[in-house]
């Protein structure tokens, strides 16, 4: 199977699958400088890896911060708030793995199909009833508030979301 790419053109990501099964989705990510970060969140139950290709990545997770280079690598244990973006002057290219990969490749699908069709803000981010429909899926919530209060209130709002006509993912954005 040919590697299948998607892109966020509000963040200025690409992204090309290199490798999904049940035990990892593997991610080629192509940033610019002037990328828009993910912001500080966590994976409940995924590890999530990173190993620089080309240029330069800040990690910061927990109270830790690196700076990695070519070759650079370094792996976020589950559920530690972490965040990353491109530190260089040229576009940097890394590796990110998602172990085990859950439904990773659908929160991507989703934020860049949202981000092509002009439903994201200018910080990437889709209406909020489309995180309180994705959230629980995804098993990834922002670092704060609290998770539990996170998820209770997307279970609250998981009705209204539905009858909005917001989805968990969309089936026009999957690569599969």
């Amino acid at each position: 199977m040919a590697d299948q790419e998607i892109a966020n053109p509000v963040s200025k990501e690409r992204f090309i699958i290199r490798e999904r099964g049940p035990e990892v989705l593997v991610l080629e990510i192509h940033v610019p400088p002037d990328m828009i970060r993910p912001p500080l969140h966590l994976h409940r139950s995924q590890e999530e890896s990173f190993e620089v290709l080309h240029g330069q990545v800040v990690v910061r997770a927990g109270g830790e911060q690196r700076t990695l280079g070519p070759g650079g690598r370094f792996a976020v244990a589950p559920a530690l708030p972490h965040t990353w973006w491109n530190s260089g002057d040229d576009e940097a290219v890394l590796l990110a793995e998602f172990r085990p990969p859950g439904r990773a490749q659908s929160f991507f699908e989703t934020f860049c199909g949202m981000a092509g069709e002009g439903r994201c803000n200018a910080q990437g981010s889709p209406p909020f009833l489309q995180i309180a429909a994705s959230a629980p899926s995804w098993d990834m919530y922002l670092a704060g508030p609290p998770v539990p209060l996170q998820r209770a209130l997307f279970a609250a709002l998981g009705p209204l979301a539905r009858l909005r006509g917001y989805r968990a993912s969309y089936d026009r954005f999957s690569v599969e």
